[in-house]
């Protein structure tokens, strides 16, 4: 089998502006700072870790357009902004792969972040779930995620436009 790339799904339009206003704030707070009377190795430091952050919240917001997964014959690579999670298909539990709402099903909930992005219609990252443990987030839409337990201790919880046909690869 030749790779097969899914894309995950964009950014909606809550998790755009959830991005915007991040950025906007960020810039607003980096004028204050600017504007504002302190000791010169303070500001520059306050100046700099801003310019880092929003440095790495454009990348972010840049990048996660391009989030893919990719499938082979020996296994799943996962390459999101900050992180790339590779798996070999032994890893991976396809045979309880499945599509998930969470409306529907409450206990696969993100309920805290151990590491990660969690913002208005974006979570990425390393997340708790209220039912189920640790989880790998990808999600821009709750209503059809994509989960795949793996034998590592966590799940993957995935938004994935191709998720149907995600899971029939997978189970191939």
């Amino acid at each position: 089998m030749s790779p097969q790339v899914f894309e995950l799904a964009p950014l909606t339009q809550t998790s755009m502006l959830s991005f915007i206003v991040l950025l906007l704030g960020l810039a607003g707070i980096l004028l204050m700072l600017w504007l504002k009377k302190m000791p010169k190795i303070a500001k520059s430091a306050s100046l700099g870790i801003l310019l880092v952050m929003m440095g790495g919240f454009s990348w972010v917001f840049y990048q996660s357009s391009h989030a893919e997964l990719v499938l082979t014959d020996t296994g799943l690579t996962l390459d999101v902004p900050f992180y790339k999670v590779q798996l070999s298909r032994a890893d991976l539990l396809v045979t309880e792969a499945r599509i998930v709402d969470l409306q529907q099903e409450v206990g696969l909930t993100p309920s805290f972040k151990a590491n990660g992005i969690g913002m208005p219609g974006f979570q990425l990252g390393w997340f708790n779930l209220q039912g189920k443990g640790r989880s790998f987030l990808a999600i821009t839409d709750k209503s059809q995620l994509v989960l795949i337990p793996t034998t590592k201790g966590y799940d993957l919880l995935l938004t994935v436009p191709r998720g149907t046909e995600l899971i029939a690869q997978l189970q191939k």
